[in-house]
């Protein structure tokens, strides 16, 4: 049962939604309310005032989608496009969402539509990070907030496992693989080890 207004099974809508909307509409593989969920999103059109909200199951080692759900009030347009995102999301890790993008192939008229889902997917990694922040328990600061890492484990990987560059760091543990905000704090860390090994 689609947890949407979408009366799918009316003779005028299935003129109005093309085959590949219909086919997510009858058989949506991502629409629940997901209640084991650890970051969720919600995106509201200014348009029409339907909204969307996507739930994620985010595994906190790996910080890899393990599973995603949907519940929207909005077009069959909308629950389309948050079931295709989820979709295309899944099994993959958050580094990897960095750049959401609204679906190209909708007429213009619904592009809002998969933007609106976009929209709610991105405030799901905002709270995923935020949870991450929040459940940091370092002795020292936490330098990678997409991936929970602190400066003492880079520390650590610096100095005694012999990182020498940012991408020797985040292949190492995974700090700066995110958004890559804290690329520069991890520089400056790898100078100040440098110049520390130099003045011995």
């Amino acid at each position: 049962m689609l947890l949407h207004q979408a009366a799918v099974c009316q003779n005028w809508e299935v003129a109005i939604y093309p085959a590949e909307i219909m086919e997510r509409l009858t058989e949506p593989k991502n629409n629940a309310d997901l209640r084991d969920a650890n970051a969720s999103g919600t995106g509201v059109s200014f348009l029409c005032g339907s909204r969307v909200t996507i739930k994620l199951r985010i595994d906190p080692d790996s910080n890899i989608v393990t599973a995603g759900g949907f519940t929207t009030n909005g077009c069959g347009y909308m629950a389309a496009a948050a079931d295709t995102r989820l979709d295309e999301i899944a099994g993959k890790p958050v580094a990897e969402l960095g750049s959401l993008r609204a679906g190209e192939n909708y007429p213009e008229r619904r592009r809002q539509c998969s933007e609106v889902v976009a929209e709610a997917l991105r405030k799901a990694l905002a709270d995923n990070r935020q949870r991450i922040v929040e459940e940091y328990t370092g002795e020292k600061a936490l330098i990678c907030t997409c991936f929970g890492v602190g400066e003492d484990t880079i520390e650590s990987v610096i100095r005694k496992q012999g990182a020498n560059s940012v991408d020797a760091v985040s292949e190492m543990c995974r700090a700066g693989l995110g958004c890559g905000s804290c690329r520069m704090l991890i520089q400056e860390m790898l100078d100040d080890a440098e110049a520390t090994s130099g003045a011995v």
